[in-house]
């Protein structure tokens, strides 16, 4: 399981660093199902990006999205941001514990350089 940990947070990592690179900045991390719904994967993915991990009180989140997009689209609700606020409710939130956040960055940045030596030497 640990591994399966580590890869799931080194992508996400990755996806905050290209949204990161665009611009984009992340106040919280959003998620559910597979891996997401152990609260091990949860507190390590807060630690190791330094955001806090929301969960929300559905289970299905897949559903949520179509019943939000169908409240738009049924003129129940004016916009896709209102009908999530509407919608949506966290249920749980996992904050970063700053005391592991030095031994996450530092694993975080040899996976980086891991990375950029394989592709070099595909290269």
């Amino acid at each position: 399981m640990w591994r399966d940990c580590a890869v799931s947070v080194t992508v996400c990592g990755k996806i905050i660093d290209a949204q990161n690179a665009c611009g984009v900045r992340n106040k919280n991390i959003v998620i559910s199902g597979g891996a997401g719904q152990h609260p091990l994967v949860r507190q390590l993915l807060a630690d190791t990006c330094g955001l806090p991990v929301l969960t929300t009180q559905c289970s299905e989140p897949v559903l949520l999205g179509s019943a939000i997009l169908g409240a738009v689209a049924g003129n129940i609700s004016p916009s896709v941001a209102e009908a999530m606020t509407q919608f949506t409710h966290v249920d749980t939130c996992y904050y970063p514990q700053t005391a592991y956040q030095p031994l996450h960055h530092r694993r975080y940045e040899a996976y980086k350089q891991l990375q950029h030596m394989a592709k070099m030497l595909r290269e």
